[in-house]
């Protein structure tokens, strides 16, 4: 590894990933390091990447996200303990999750064509559904409205190796009534959009559930439900929303999870589920007639245990 940046007092471990604004890093604080209270030894650190600190506009989204995300508590969303300054560098300090993406274990899956077990992506969808149904009503933002996503997809999701499934990068979330950065632009992750928002329409909750269908839908598939080697194509399909009912796609699941992913994904939002609540209640009835766990236990196939 290239010689490690100076982290504000935190020894680096390494470097976990660079995305297109910042890099993370797992460290280690140093003794008398300045902590917030609850922060652990072994945490993350998201650096706004250097190329943009002379960027008012990235400035001011890194630390609207981080301001944003120390105000929430939830088990199934990474922690942001607190946000500050070293040097010229803006500084994000998170919850380690140890473990890997569930886009890193999707890939693995796809190619090796073995399906998740229905069970597992279930319970992944609930977890899910729960940090979607905290954000939406906790009304914790500045103002006391909705927070919206907006990029819920498999690289924004941790599984710890204890079975922890946690959200996170609120790098395009937005306050529902409040635009941020350019109206017109997309922000999110194609694939995952729904049609409203690959429109530029509004959007409210009902986007954040239309991803977690996505997610659960390409989980139970075992394949992408929007692909192409075209972006304007790409869009099309995700603006059409022209989704395969899965028993056309699988014979393994019941009856009802195909009903469930179904409601999920209609391209006129006001047919889906219109509450997380209400799309939870779906996954548990699913799980109580199919036998299924809602418990880290669903997960134990994926774990090796």
């Amino acid at each position: 590894m290239a010689e490690a940046p100076d982290l504000g007092g935190y020894e680096v471990v390494g470097r976990l990933a660079v995305g297109g604004m910042a890099e993370v890093y797992q460290v280690r604080a140093r003794m008398g390091t300045q902590r917030s209270p609850g922060e652990p030894d072994d945490v993350v650190i998201k650096r706004l990447h250097p190329s943009f600190r002379g960027d008012p506009g990235y400035v001011k989204a890194f630390v609207d996200e981080a301001k944003l995300t120390v105000r929430l508590r939830n088990p199934h969303i990474v922690r942001t303990f607190r946000l500050f300054r070293a040097g010229p560098d803006y500084l994000m300090v998170q919850e380690l999750v140890s473990g890997r993406t569930l886009g890193y274990m999707q890939e693995l899956l796809i190619k090796a064509g073995t399906a998740m077990p229905p069970e597992s992506a279930c319970y992944i969808a609930w977890c899910l559904l729960k940090a979607m149904d905290y954000i939406h009503r906790a009304k914790v933002a500045e103002n006391g409205a909705t927070i919206i996503h907006r990029d819920i997809n498999p690289a924004n999701v941790l599984l710890g190796i204890n079975g922890d499934v946690k959200l996170t990068d609120f790098g395009v979330a937005e306050v529902e009534g409040m635009m941020r950065g350019d109206s017109g632009a997309l922000r999110g992750t194609l694939p995952y959009m729904s049609p409203e928002q690959v429109l530029g329409q509004p959007v409210d909750a009902r986007t954040d559930l239309y991803a977690v269908g996505v997610v659960l839908w390409e989980l139970w598939a075992n394949r992408r439900l929007f692909h192409s080697e075209s972006e304007a194509d790409l869009m099309h399909k995700v603006r059409d929303a022209r989704v395969p009912l899965l028993s056309s796609v699988t014979s393994e699941l019941p009856h009802y999870a195909v009903q469930v992913a179904r409601k999920a994904l209609f391209a006129d939002r006001a047919r889906r589920f219109q509450t997380a609540g209400e799309f939870l209640k779906a996954l548990e009835v699913l799980a109580r007639r199919a036998g299924w766990p809602l418990t880290v236990e669903a997960l134990q196939p994926l774990l090796g245990g």
